[in-house]
């Protein structure tokens, strides 16, 4: 655990796929560009997956469930080949700290599970940090809202459309997603509930050789309840620092 595993269990598989139907009672108020920022600033929880499927190959995917509060992130991850579960891995960011899990869940010291990196440290931008939210809805939010025609209502809250792959927030986006593999034809389609929040989203693409299909998807729920996180406690976890200072 003297790396960052959660970085290092993620690029074995570079991607992506995942969308839950939701229904509502009453058709949303909300334009897409609305139902996203009022999405961006609520706490939630969200099943997310991420298939990339290629010519010849098995279909490579990662199965996310996490939860998103303020100042906080959980999410679980498991790799997936051809339907057949793989390796599974979780990670908490709680406040200043980064928690990752060892794989699988396995003590590798004890009863020590976590290795806690001091947000500090590695700074927001790390790569750990950045994988982290790339893990989460936050990236599909971006692509939503560069869609020209964002601003526009959908009595039924369905929304779809295509957006440039070439865009720099859409390209950035999605290329944290899929490890930097460029695709493009990106399609997407989106449902709003009633209460003005997002409730589905579903993104495909395809690279420029036809070689590779990206499908993502996410079903988010559970909007402005109170996350409380509840990181490892003394023992189930080793430090960074002491770490390299054991080594």
């Amino acid at each position: 655990m003297h790396r960052s595993v959660l970085l290092a269990f993620v690029s074995i598989f570079a991607v992506a796929s995942v969308a839950l139907a939701a229904t509502d009672r009453e058709a949303p108020k909300s334009t897409l560009a609305q139902a996203v920022a009022q999405t961006n600033r609520a706490s939630f929880h969200y099943a997310l997956e991420i298939t990339v499927a290629r010519t010849h190959y098995p279909a490579m995917s990662l199965r996310v469930k996490g939860i998103r509060g303020r100042g906080s992130l959980f999410i679980h991850v498991r790799a997936m080949a051809d339907a057949l579960p793989g390796p599974e891995q979780s990670a908490l960011l709680d406040g200043p700290f980064l928690y990752e899990g060892s794989p699988n869940g396995v003590a590798v010291a004890g009863n020590v599970r976590w290795l806690r990196l001091p947000v500090a440290r590695i700074g927001e931008q790390s790569r750990p940090m950045t994988t982290m939210h790339n893990l989460s809805p936050t990236p599909l939010l971006h692509v939503l809202d560069e869609w020209t025609r964002a601003r526009t209502h959908s009595r039924t809250g369905l929304f779809h459309g295509t957006v440039a792959y070439d865009d720099r927030i859409v390209e950035s986006a999605l290329s944290g997603i899929t490890g930097g593999i460029q695709f493009r034809h990106i399609w997407f389609s989106v449902r709003i509930g009633g209460d003005g929040y997002v409730h589905t989203i579903r993104v495909t693409g395809r690279t420029a050789d036809a070689q590779r299909t990206l499908t993502v998807t996410a079903h988010l729920f559970e909007f402005g309840r109170t996350v409380t996180p509840h990181p490892p406690g003394e023992g189930a976890f080793i430090d960074q620092k002491s770490l390299a200072l054991a080594e």
